[in-house]
């Protein structure tokens, strides 16, 4: 698109370091989805085995353990995400407060923490696309000394 041609290397740097949390909150919903299957599949299972049954094979208490430790290892992975974002939110929370101007803290957590489309943002804020896209451009051009003396030398 247009707007992108103009953008700077490290505006884009910028807006990939603030679109971290946005990501990986997709992961934690893809983990969740994932989580709720295997658990209702190792239910199910458990529910239909017969510790009782003689004469059968280990094969379906096998079965039922296999379905128990991948719920298990779904539910970890779905624990280690939730806490990495926890952890990327507060940075990217902290480093957007650090602007100081309520209207642009505004603009950047609808767009990278809540996910909205610009057109969304303008919406609720009440201002045209363009003056949102405007207002965006520009606190980009801001924010990296922000992410760089928050978060080290690169905002990456």
């Amino acid at each position: 698109e247009e707007e992108n041609s103009t953008v700077t290397k490290e505006e884009l740097e910028t807006i990939k370091w603030l679109n971290r949390a946005f990501h990986k909150d997709k992961k934690i919903n893809a983990l969740r989805s994932l989580l709720e299957r295997d658990r209702a599949r190792a239910q199910k299972m458990t529910a239909n085995y017969d510790s009782t049954g003689k004469g059968r094979s280990d094969s379906r208490q096998n079965d039922v353990e296999d379905a128990l430790l991948l719920c298990a290892q779904t539910e970890e992975k779905y624990n280690r995400a939730m806490l990495e974002y926890k952890v990327i939110r507060k940075e990217i929370e902290d480093a957007i407060e650090s602007l100081n101007d309520d209207e642009l803290e505004a603009l950047l957590t609808y767009r990278y923490l809540d996910g909205l489309s610009m057109e969304n943002i303008a919406e609720k804020m009440g201002y045209s696309v363009r003056a949102v896209k405007y207002k965006h451009k520009n606190s980009l051009k801001n924010f990296a000394p922000f992410c760089i003396v928050l978060h080290g030398d690169s905002v990456i």
